[in-house]
């Protein structure tokens, strides 16, 4: 591990000061194209922030207020919600449940490992025309691109939506007073349809890339069995695609990265000692000078100085994708997934209430019974998933029944104020049902030596064999 260095929040805001840093920020959040920036908000980590102590929603700061949080030496991220754009977003990381600081800790090793996929990526993104930014993180990359909002394009990503998302109807109670604007139907729509499509980008990433790959690659962070290193594994992350989009946002290209180091209870006093980083884009050059001099203050300052950070318009490429998302499976898959209606609150003292979960193994039965917080995780998510389809279960009433677990009172405490239970739980159960459907998930690690591995098994008695489960499961989809 190399020696930490002492580089506070006051020595992140001296960065800050070059004028070509703040002037690539700008670009990023849009500030330079018009009179009001075209990001609605930011949001800010400051140096001395407490730990959050359960879910709480990330805080939003007026774009007036960019000056004052560059002074403090915060991490500025942008809100996902543009005046003028739908943006198209997603994150690729390195993930390993048995060592979280690894990719601080070894960057070159981890990023060697997450290379494949990136250049699998970068290859699928030339074939459509679709030159996301590419931003490198602590542990990957955060893509980024745009879409007009006055382009026909915005209409027919929102024609993919089978309705409008139920957020979009409580945006008051979540939105500060002093944001005047609301999301329209149109875009909330655009927004759930960008996540269909990006869902099918993902898919044919995972197809291109896994043959290169030396780590499983998997969907939205969800934790995998054990290898030689751990529980590693190469994360693609559509996961802004289920909550309200006036509640998400990204990391801003050139801004400081100190995740590690406002997170010692996750990553570990050690991590957390290292220095900060800085969000760059990869623009060419070596991976090795991204990651030894472009993520350091001083390197940072200088790329800044030669290159743009505005978010490119992407319209052509996100057509070409839809051209071939249309008439895929999985797009069959999500018409399907949406025209089974799950029942209605209701409803579910007679339906989902009366599931046995004495019935199931104890493996599935769990985060059943303490939604707060297994069925929250992608990996408890996808085994409840795999189980039920391989039940009889239809997909739609898989993601009713997590919906009404969302929805009974299980301290969440402020969650889903800000959230939608039903747009998670459909999103989540979507996604897994839909890898089943289309076969990309053959369920090599639904078994009962893996569930263990990953964390899924309570280790209680038990007489079931998941293999048998894995069989019908294969034997519905076939």
């Amino acid at each position: 591990m190399p020696p930490s260095q002492s580089l506070d929040g006051a020595s992140l805001a001296a960065y800050y000061e070059r004028p070509a840093v703040r002037a690539r920020i700008r670009e990023y959040c849009g500030f330079d194209l018009g009179p009001t920036p075209s990001c609605v908000f930011l949001s800010a980590t400051l140096p001395g922030a407490q730990i959050p102590i359960g879910w709480t929603p990330e805080p939003q700061f007026p774009t007036s207020e960019l000056d004052q949080l560059l002074d403090g030496g915060a991490d500025i991220f942008r809100s996902a919600w543009d005046r003028e754009s739908l943006l198209i977003h997603l994150d690729i990381d390195y993930l390993n449940a048995d060592r979280p600081g690894h990719a601080f800790a070894r960057p070159v090793e981890v990023f060697d490992k997450v290379e494949p996929t990136y250049q699998a990526l970068v290859d699928l993104l030339e074939q459509y025309g679709m030159n996301l930014l590419p931003v490198v993180t602590g542990r990957g990359y955060q893509l980024t691109g745009c879409v007009s909002l006055e382009s026909p394009l915005v209409t027919r990503l929102a024609a993919l939506a089978p309705r409008v998302p139920d957020w979009c109807a409580t945006q008051d109670r979540r939105l500060p007073a002093w944001i005047q604007e609301r999301l329209t139907p149109v875009q909330a729509r655009a927004y759930v349809g960008a996540g269909l499509a990006l869902e099918y980008f993902a898919h044919r990433l995972i197809q291109r890339a896994a043959s290169h790959s030396s780590l499983p690659i998997v969907l939205n962070g969800t934790n995998v069995g054990a290898g030689s290193g751990g529980r590693e594994a190469v994360s693609i992350d559509l996961s802004f695609a289920g909550d309200p989009m006036d509640m998400r946002h990204m990391r801003v290209a050139f801004g400081g990265y100190q995740l590690h180091r406002f997170r010692p209870d996750l990553f570990g006093r050690e991590i957390a000692a290292l220095t900060p980083l800085i969000a760059v884009p990869r623009l060419g050059g070596s991976l090795d000078d991204v990651l030894q001099r472009h993520r350091a203050p001083e390197g940072a300052g200088r790329l800044a100085e030669s290159n743009r950070a505005t978010i490119p318009n992407v319209t052509e490429g996100v057509a070409a994708l839809l051209t071939d998302y249309e008439p895929s499976a999985l797009r069959r898959f999500h018409q399907s997934f949406y025209a089974t209606e799950p029942d209605p609150p209701a409803a579910w003292p007679r339906t989902y209430d009366r599931l046995d979960l004495t019935t199931l193994p104890p493996c599935v039965a769990a985060p059943l019974a303490m939604p707060n917080d297994l069925l929250l995780k992608p990996e408890h998510l996808q085994h409840v998933t795999r189980y039920l389809m391989s039940e009889g279960w239809a997909p739609g009433h898989v993601a009713g029944l997590v919906w009404s677990r969302y929805e009974k009172n299980f301290a969440w405490g402020r969650r889903w104020t800000y959230l939608s239970p039903r747009a998670r739980a459909e999103f989540d159960v979507r996604v897994f049902s839909g890898m089943v459907a289309v076969g990309l998930d053959r369920g090599i690690d639904f078994n009962c030596r893996s569930a263990q591995e990953k964390r899924l098994c309570p280790m209680t008695t038990c007489d079931r064999d998941l293999r048998v489960s894995r069989q019908r499961l294969l034997a519905r989809t076939a």
